[in-house]
């Protein structure tokens, strides 16, 4: 895949993703799970200003670019939602750092891909604690922790 096709599919699918995770953060905020719908909803505008640094980038390499979303599913259940984000940062997570190839000319926007990574990694890790920690302690448990 060229760089400037991978860089507008890094825009395309953090803007759609950015909209899933402030409708699932409204949504969790509307059933009283503030604490988690405040992380979801920091997830989101992390996930709009990585679009947005994707756009200016292809600004600066004279691109003009796209506007797009990639479609993303809304989930209600907050297992599922945590299990989605997991399996879609697993997925995400060995993609970008196989592109860091494309970009071995491009010290700028290899230099922004690997903070990608490291901001994709710490989201990883932290669903896969909530998931561990749902195990342990129930979802009931764990719901009446993401209260307030």
């Amino acid at each position: 895949m060229p760089k400037i096709e991978f860089l507008q599919e890094l825009a395309k699918g953090w803007f759609g993703n950015s909209q899933q995770r402030s409708i699932q953060a409204q949504l969790l905020k509307q059933r009283g799970l503030g604490k988690l719908g405040d992380k979801i909803m920091a997830e989101s505008d992390e996930e709009w200003n990585e679009a947005k640094k994707v756009n200016a980038r292809l600004i600066e390499l004279g691109v003009t670019p796209k506007v797009e979303l990639q479609e993303y599913p809304v989930f209600t259940d907050v297992k599922e939602m945590l299990e989605y984000d997991c399996k879609d940062a697993a997925e995400a997570l060995p993609m970008m750092s196989k592109a860091l190839a494309l970009f071995e000319d491009d010290y700028v926007s290899r230099s922004m891909i690997q903070e990608f990574i490291v901001d994709e990694q710490e989201h990883y890790n932290w669903v896969r604690q909530h998931l561990s920690l749902m195990e342990e302690i129930g979802m009931e448990n764990y719901l009446i922790e993401q209260l307030g």
